[in-house]
């Protein structure tokens, strides 16, 4: 074989090699890289996706959190303004306090007072009631009923109260306390 054939030969199928090449990557190569960058292009859309629930995610535990603490917020001012008015509640301290205090309860009545108007639409009216009770002891001990009365933990205000002695004489020890209490609930 001639030089020059062997030369035409090697340029000839150099071509059909790169023409193979060609072929081979336009059929299987290229589909393959469409495929690819849709796939990562995919990935890429799931991780940004990912980012954002996960963000989400954290946003709302956080809201929560916040719900969490105002809630607790609402039953410590609900114990102080309850949203009712809780007779039971009111008498269940009252005698908690006169026990505490070692005086006798004589007597104890409540009355509901009027709801006091509020200008604001959103905000809740303030009911009030009227507690009105008559307790008997030495004067140290009515002394403490009255101050852990005023110190409760529900909202309360003594309205007016009365000392007075059971016996008429000024040198005994047992006393006599008639008292009016406004305590305050939401409507």
């Amino acid at each position: 074989m001639k030089t020059s054939t062997k030369r035409i030969l090697s340029i000839i199928l150099a071509a059909l090699l790169f023409l193979g090449i060609l072929i081979i990557y336009a059929s299987f190569i290229r589909p393959e890289l469409a495929k690819i960058s849709e796939k990562r292009a995919l990935v890429v859309s799931k991780e940004n996706l990912f980012n954002n629930e996960s963000g989400a995610v954290s946003e709302v535990q956080n809201l929560i959190s916040q719900f969490q603490s105002v809630a607790s917020l609402q039953e410590t001012v609900s114990l102080a303004l309850p949203r009712e008015e809780n007779v039971t509640d009111i008498l269940n301290h009252v005698q908690s306090i006169a026990n505490i205090s070692n005086i006798k309860l004589v007597s104890f009545s409540v009355k509901p007072l009027a709801f006091e108007a509020t200008k604001q639409a959103l905000v809740k009216r303030l009911g009030s009631l009227e507690v009105a009770v008559s307790a008997e002891g030495s004067y140290e001990s009515l002394k403490q009923f009255l101050k852990s009365l005023e110190t409760n933990v529900r909202i309360s205000n003594v309205a007016g109260f009365r000392f007075f002695s059971t016996s008429g004489q000024a040198s005994t020890s047992d006393y006599k306390l008639s008292l009016t209490v406004e305590t305050f609930y939401q409507e």
